[in-house]
Parts: structure tokens; C-alpha cells; sequence
């Protein structure tokens, strides 16, 4: 097993202390999301969901990808 820098560590546990990307991520392994039907889940706005995807996503605990179809 290798051993992470400290800075990606740091952005792992940063990106799992707050309850609400905790959730997200629940919500992600059951299937494939948009951050539009994400956020449709919250009590918050779409930009403070896409900021905590944001966070994720710096984590490497999530990818968004484009969607064109």
C-alpha cells in the first residue's frame, strides 16, 4: 500500500467532515447524478451544491463528466 502525501490526506478528511458531501457521496453509489438533481435534494442553492462537489472532486472522491445528449 502507498502512502498518500499529506496534502491529498488532508483534502480527504476535509472533503468527508462536512455531513452534506457525506450524503452526496451516499447518494453516488447508488447511481449517477447531476448536480441539478443534486441539488434538488438540499435546502440549499445550486452554486453551494456545486461547491461541495467541488470539494469532492478535489478529494478524488468524485468526477463530474459532460453530459451531451
Amino acid at each position: 500500500m502507498t502512502a498518500l502525501p499529506d496534502d491529498e490526506v488532508d483534502a480527504l478528511f476535509h472533503a468527508l467532515a462536512d455531513r452534506t458531501r457525506r450524503d452526496i457521496l451516499r447518494r453516488s453509489l447508488v447511481g449517477e447524478f447531476s448536480v441539478s438533481a443534486l441539488a434538488s435534494q438540499y435546502d440549499m442553492s445550486f452554486a453551494a451544491v456545486q461547491k461541495h462537489v467541488a470539494v469532492l472532486e478535489l478529494a478524488a472522491l468524485a468526477k463530474k463528466r459532460l453530459f451531451c445528449g
